[in-house]
Formats: structure tokens, C-alpha cells, sequence
């Protein structure tokens, strides 16, 4: 990815932003989008690898064929 630095003057505009926003020039044409470094992105587990070993081990559930069964498949 490429990178652009810019000045304190324009970094200040951005402090305090805490969602994704369009970015426009004085005219009103759009240049781009700014996603904070602080908006996670949306693929992340929620989960903490305790958590997920502790529900992969959790007692309970139905197979795939008692599903199909419960549903009247055939």
C-alpha cells in the first residue's frame, strides 16, 4: 500500500474521528475515504482462543443427520 504523510495542520482535521469518512478538495470532489487505524476491521473473532476452546468442548448439539430428521427430510 502506498502512503502519503501529511501536516499537523491537516492531522488535526482527523483527530477525534472515530468512523470511516469521505474525503472531498474544497470543490466538493471526492479524493478518497479515511478509515481511523482505530476501526477494527469486521473479520476479527470476537472470541479469545480460551473462549473458543471452552464452546468447542461445551457437551450437547445434534448431528447433521438428527437435523435433517427433525426437519422431515429424507
Amino acid at each position: 500500500m502506498n502512503r502519503i504523510t501529511i501536516s499537523d495542520a491537516l492531522k488535526s482535521q482527523f483527530d477525534g474521528i472515530d468512523v470511516p469518512v469521505e474525503v472531498v478538495d474544497a470543490a466538493g470532489h471526492r479524493l478518497g475515504h479515511f478509515v481511523p487505524a482505530t476501526v477494527l476491521p469486521r473479520d476479527e473473532c470476537p472470541y479469545s482462543a480460551e473462549e473458543l476452546d471452552r464452546m468447542q468442548h461445551e457437551p450437547g448439539g445434534r448431528s447433521l443427520t438428527e437435523i435433517w430428521k427433525a426437519l422431515g427430510a429424507k
